[in-house]
C-alpha cells in the first residue's frame, strides 16, 4: 500500500468509523453538552439486555451467526428481524418488547456483527447477505411457519437480497416484509447533508480508501479506540434525529464500537459501489411495508419512495422527526405500523 493510499484508506476509515479527528475539542465539547442537557426519556431502559433462546446458524461458506428465539414455543407465525450496518439484534429492542407475545420472534446479528463470527474478507459484501439470512431462517423457523421479514438498512437489503436469490420463496413460505430505513440503490449519491463540493469529494474518496483498506484494518484499530467521544458526536449528527434520546445514541455508538472493522469497511464499500442493490421484483406480489424517517440522512426519504415505485402495492409510511435509527428513536410509530402488517397478513 502507498503513502498516498495509505493517507486516502485512513481518511476513509476516520469517516466510517466516526474516528477522532472529525470534530474539534470545543465541537465535541459543545455536542457532549447538548446531549447531557437534551431530555432523555429511555434513561434506565435495560437496551440491549433482552435475551432469547440462542441458535449457532452455520452460514453456507461456514461462518458461525449468532441467532435468538422469543417464544420458540410458537410456530403459527414467525418475524425474523434483520438489523443495520454496525448494529445488532439488539437494536430491535422495543419492537421485540412490543411483539412479544405476536408469534416466534428471530433476532440475529449480521457476519462480522456483534456475537456473530468474522470471516473472510471477501465475503462482507451485499451478495452474502441473502444467503445469510436463508441459513437463519432454515436454523430458527420451522419449515411449515409463515415468515415475516423485517429489516433496517443494510438489514432491509438484506431481505432484498434474499428475495432476489430464492423468489421461490416469497409468497409461499415469505408471507410479507417490512423494509425501515433502507435503500435499493443509488447510495453512492447520498450527500449526508455536506455541501455540494465536500459531498463529491467523498463521492471519490471514499470508496477508493475502503476497498484499499479493508483487508489491512488493524493499524486502524487504535485509531479507532481514541475516537470514541467524536464518534458519538457524530452518531448523533448523522443518524439520529434532532431530539434523540442520549441513552440511545450511546447505545448506537456501542454496537458501531464493537463490530469488526473488516466488516464496518467491506459492507460499507459494497453498499456505496453497488448502483442498484435490488429491482424488488418478488417483494412486489407480498404485503409489504416501506417505512421511512423525515430525517434520516443516511438513507433519505427518497429511497424509501423509489422502493415504493417498485413495489406499488407496498404501503408507505414516513415517521416524523425521526432519523436514521428510527426503531430506537421513534419506536411506538414503528411497532404499531408492524403490528398492522402482521394485522394484514
Amino acid at each position: 500500500m502507498s503513502r498516498r493510499t495509505l493517507m486516502w484508506a485512513a481518511a476513509a476509515l476516520g469517516a466510517a468509523t466516526a474516528g477522532a479527528g472529525v470534530a474539534g475539542a470545543a465541537a465535541q465539547r459543545h455536542a457532549a453538552r447538548r446531549l447531557a442537557l437534551r431530555p432523555d426519556p429511555y434513561a434506565g431502559e435495560p437496551l440491549g439486555g433482552r435475551r432469547g433462546a440462542p441458535v449457532r446458524v452455520t452460514a453456507d461458506d461456514g461462518t458461525v451467526l449468532h441467532a435468538e428465539i422469543d417464544n420458540p414455543d410458537r410456530d403459527d407465525v414467525a418475524i425474523v428481524f434483520c438489523h443495520g450496518w454496525t448494529l445488532t439484534g439488539d437494536s430491535w429492542h422495543f419492537q421485540r418488547e412490543a411483539l412479544q407475545d405476536a408469534g416466534r420472534v428471530v433476532v440475529w446479528d449480521q457476519r462480522g456483527h456483534g456475537r456473530s463470527e468474522s470471516a473472510a474478507h471477501g465475503t462482507y459484501g451485499l451478495p452474502q447477505l441473502g444467503h445469510d439470512l436463508r441459513a437463519v431462517i432454515d436454523a430458527t423457523v420451522p419449515e411449515h411457519t409463515p415468515v415475516v421479514l423485517v429489516g433496517h438498512s443494510m438489514g432491509g437489503m438484506t431481505i432484498m437480497r434474499f428475495a432476489d436469490a430464492y423468489p421461490e420463496l416469497i409468497g409461499s413460505r415469505i408471507k410479507g416484509a417490512a423494509l425501515v430505513c433502507t435503500s435499493s440503490g443509488g447510495l453512492g449519491e447520498v450527500t449526508l447533508g455536506l455541501p455540494a463540493v465536500l459531498a463529491r469529494v467523498s463521492r471519490r474518496v471514499l470508496p477508493a480508501g475502503l476497498r484499499a483498506a479493508t483487508p489491512r484494518v488493524l493499524p486502524f484499530e487504535g485509531l479507532r479506540k481514541r475516537g470514541r467521544t467524536a464518534s458519538l458526536i457524530v452518531e448523533d449528527l448523522l443518524a439520529f434525529g434532532p431530539d434523540a434520546s442520549p441513552t440511545a445514541v450511546r447505545f448506537a455508538e456501542e454496537m458501531m464500537a464493537a463490530t469488526r472493522l473488516d466488516a464496518l469497511t467491506g459492507f460499507l464499500h459494497s453498499m456505496l459501489t453497488t448502483s442498484e442493490i435490488s429491482p424488488c421484483t418478488p417483494l412486489a406480489d407480498i404485503e409489504t411495508l416501506i417505512v421511512a424517517a423525515e430525517n434520516d440522512r443516511l438513507t433519505p426519504v427518497e429511497h424509501s419512495l423509489t422502493i415504493a415505485t417498485k413495489c406499488p402495492k407496498a404501503r408507505l409510511e414516513v415517521i416524523p422527526t425521526a432519523g436514521h435509527m428510527a426503531m430506537l428513536e421513534r419506536p411506538t410509530p414503528l411497532s404499531d405500523n408492524l403490528q398492522d402488517l402482521l394485522t394484514r397478513i
